[in-house]
């Protein structure tokens, strides 16, 4: 009932792509009118492969490679499903650049010599469809909720039996799954001189809000079942520090005491200040604070109390740690510029994590020094793609300069893998918008209260019958609705 298993309800969450238009030029990221009604994409197209990586082989997988896409004209095929009332935007967009919004790393495809491409999103009587990409006449590339697939076309012309099923053609709101999403949203808010953190649960139904649900644990998803990560303060010895401890929320109460009693040592060898900066399914990205020296950690959730720390290269193999050292070996020569002598040194690539920039994580790299007997940091990017493993799904369906236009205080967004709603987080507010034709609508659904200073470190997305499965789940863990107060309809 997890977010990773949403890979078996694709057949049953089609997001079919196509459209019908020429594209004239335009400067990279341009809405393109359609010069006329000749459908560039008509005719047949096959599924190659899965461009990500996130796949296993599964059952689902196998279901995409081989399948057909059909584009005739005013209609879209796929799987059984028939798809009328089309309409499209197209934008003009740095191939590179568009495929590392999408974590797709950019070797292996061919792309054109100018880098320029022409990206066309589709709707279905004004419903979103999805989107792709044109590589050429005869190539592109479907975005399909997390799958990336590769297409090649093998007809120009469609079956002649897909005119006569638009008798059968369907509407995409008949449809309840794909209307329906649920995000589980972790929270770490200022406290003093540390942090408390909170999970909320807000779900949309066809643009109808549920309760918003909130709990004071941090409750995430994981392929093992739903667990939960605590932050523990302890002092020892005139000092003090915290430790970090994840359990699958169905275990039994003595195995959780063992884990505790094997976690506590930590205190007294590692009297060290954490706080979270990132949860996913398998890793935390966190800032461990010791002796005034604040480094970057990622650790693995099933062992969050190993000293063995998480390397580059376990994420990212010998090439990432390559671009690590390439990346910080700048960074200090930059530092040696301005006199810094005092340089900490990391030839295994353990100081970096993962920070929000504009709606997307970004991997970065610390370095540690002093300066006039000042501990001191600076940050660099790795400017790789996030593997992942690392995180499964973090996708801006909207572009971040759409949203500062409406929202201009807008810090942080996310938006669901059903294109249907956004989160924006401003200051001090946290805003529910349903998306339409490619923007927030006009009206959000609701606005939620935070504290000044609140920082979004999780955002796990369900779709279809699992936000229900989920939202059960979060209640009998113990979540409780948010009053009318906190949670202000609009």
């Amino acid at each position: 009932m997890l977010k990773k298993c949403l890979l078996l309800l694709l057949p049953f969450l089609l997001l079919i792509l196509g459209g019908c238009a020429e594209s004239s030029g335009a400067s990279a990221g341009k809405i393109i009118p359609p010069s006329n009604q000749v459908c560039p994409l008509g005719g047949k197209w096959t599924v190659l492969q899965e461009l990500d990586t996130n796949s296993n082989g599964s059952e689902a997988t196998a279901k995409w490679v081989g399948s057909n896409v059909q584009f005739a004209a005013g209609a879209v095929a796929f799987g059984g499903h028939v798809w009328d009332k089309i309409s499209y935007k197209i934008k003009r967009v740095n191939a590179t650049d568009y495929l590392m919004t999408k974590y797709i790393p950019p070797s292996g495809i061919s792309v054109p010599k100018t880098q320029e491409v022409d990206v066309i999103t589709v709707y279905a009587a004004s419903n979103f469809l999805g989107e792709f990409m044109k590589l050429d006449d005869t190539s592109m590339i479907f975005f399909v909720q997390n799958k990336d697939l590769l297409l090649k076309k093998v007809s120009d012309q469609a079956d002649s039996g897909l005119g006569a099923l638009h008798t059968n053609t369907q509407d995409l709101n008949q449809d309840s799954n794909e209307r329906t999403s649920g995000v589980l949203v972790g929270l770490r808010m200022p406290k003093g001189t540390g942090y408390t953190y909170q999970t909320l649960w807000v779900a949309v139904d066809h643009h109808q809000l549920h309760p918003v649900l909130a709990s004071k644990q941090l409750f995430f998803p994981r392929t093992s079942g739903f667990w939960e990560l605590n932050v523990q303060d302890i002092s020892s010895a005139g000092k003090t520090g915290n430790i970090l401890t994840a359990r699958n929320v169905a275990t039994k109460i003595l195995e959780m005491k063992k884990a505790e009693e094997e976690t506590a040592d930590q205190v007294y060898t590692d009297p060290a200040v954490r706080f979270i900066d990132y949860i996913g399914n398998d890793y935390v990205a966190i800032e461990k604070k010791t002796a005034g020296v604040n480094q970057l950690q990622v650790l693995p959730v099933d062992k969050l109390s190993s000293p063995t720390e998480i390397k580059v290269s376990d994420l990212l193999g010998d090439k990432g740690l390559n671009a690590y050292l390439s990346a910080r070996k700048h960074a200090v020569a930059a530092l040696r510029d301005k006199g810094v002598t005092s340089i900490d040194r990391d030839e295994s690539g353990e100081n970096f994590g993962l920070v929000r920039k504009n709606g997307h994580w970004f991997l970065v790299g610390r370095i540690n020094y002093q300066s006039g007997g000042t501990f001191e940091q600076t940050d660099f990017d790795l400017k790789i793609i996030p593997p992942a493993n690392l995180i499964f799904y973090d996708t801006l369906v909207l572009s971040w300069h759409n949203i500062k236009d409406r929202v201009p205080d807008a810090m942080d967004a996310f938006t669901s893998p059903n294109k249907d709603i956004a989160l924006v987080k401003t200051k001090n507010k946290l805003t529910i918008y349903p998306i339409g034709a490619e923007q927030l609508a006009e009206s959000p659904l609701a606005e939620l209260d935070l504290q000044e200073g609140a920082t979004v470190i999780m955002a796990e997305w369900a779709t279809g019958s699992y936000v229900d499965s989920w939202e059960k789940s979060f209640l009998a863990y113990g979540a409780q609705a948010l009053s009318s107060s906190s949670v202000r309809m609009r």
